[in-house]
């Protein structure tokens, strides 16, 4: 597929899961460092974001293996979320085959259904990362973590006061020192390349108010999460318009942007777009 040879193409660029494997963080991490400028990347040409082959070189460390597991599995029609019904005008006197998706009021055809099952399943894993990071944020306290008590870094030991996310190959930590000073800090898994070249503990914000600093990086985060379906949206767009060209896509799409705004989308936003649209839907009745 082109995907993957883009992926291997160091002339191209890495994608950011690509990339995200090759240093052993999760994509969140890397996203929220492009986002703070830290790392520079590039656009496919389907919007996807990029890292440059000599700036991924920077990250790893020297000597590092390069190699990355490309393994692709197909999801399940069920494991997508998508239901078999039957509806629409006839044809040949037996009514068509639609699906019904999450997240969308339209029904798709047999045709449509193809290209969503190829270009959801190609982010399916980003989104629901992405809806369990958003969990985490709403609700701390299903949050685990195994990290230490206390922590070193440059600046001195600090002394864990809570869990803010569990990344998986990391986790990101409130910590305090002394009695005003306080900080974020993510601490990444011992021996992973990125953690090899940039130390396993990186302080990420700092100051003396702990429900202030707690604030400040849910909202950086929440950005992050809209970053990373972003970025999901325009990895499925190039699926659908490159592979399925006569299959609607511009329909495929929409279904794909709905679910996936959905998946990082807090309540009130959700409420008020429901509103927007029961507003709109009785302006059409009249």
């Amino acid at each position: 597929m082109e995907e993957e040879i883009m992926q291997t193409d160091r002339t191209e660029g890495m994608t950011i899961g690509t990339s995200a494997s090759m240093l052993g963080v999760h994509e969140f991490s890397l996203l929220a460092r492009i986002q703070k400028g830290e790392i520079e990347t590039k656009r496919a040409r389907s919007g996807e974001m990029l890292i440059p082959p000599d700036r991924l070189e920077k990250l790893l460390p020297d000597g590092s293996d390069t190699r990355f597991d490309n393994t692709r599995h197909t999801p399940s029609d069920q494991s997508l979320g998508i239901e078999k019904t039957k509806g629409g005008l006839k044809r040949n006197g037996i009514h068509p085959e639609q699906f019904v998706v999450p997240d969308h009021a339209v029904r798709l055809g047999e045709k449509e259904i193809e290209s969503y099952r190829a270009a959801f399943g190609a982010i399916a894993r980003e989104i629901e990362l992405a809806g369990r990071l958003k969990f985490q944020l709403n609700d701390p306290a299903n949050i685990s973590s195994f990290a230490e008590n206390e922590l070193a870094t440059q600046q001195g030991r600090w002394r864990v006061h809570s869990t803010l996310l569990n990344l998986g190959q990391s986790d990101v930590l409130l910590c305090e020192r002394g009695f005003k000073d306080f900080a974020v800090v993510e601490r990444f898994r011992e021996n992973t390349p990125f953690a090899r070249a940039h130390g396993q503990i990186q302080v990420l914000l700092e100051g003396n108010n702990p429900a202030a600093l707690t604030n400040e990086f849910k909202g950086n985060a929440r950005h992050t999460l809209e970053f990373m379906v972003s970025n999901a949206v325009a990895k499925a767009q190039k699926v659908a318009w490159e592979q399925f060209p006569e299959h609607r896509p511009g329909h495929v799409m929409a279904a794909i942007s709905d679910r996936c705004r959905k998946a990082v989308a807090n309540a009130e936003t959700i409420s008020e777009s429901q509103k927007m649209n029961q507003a709109v839907n009785r302006g059409v009745r009249m």
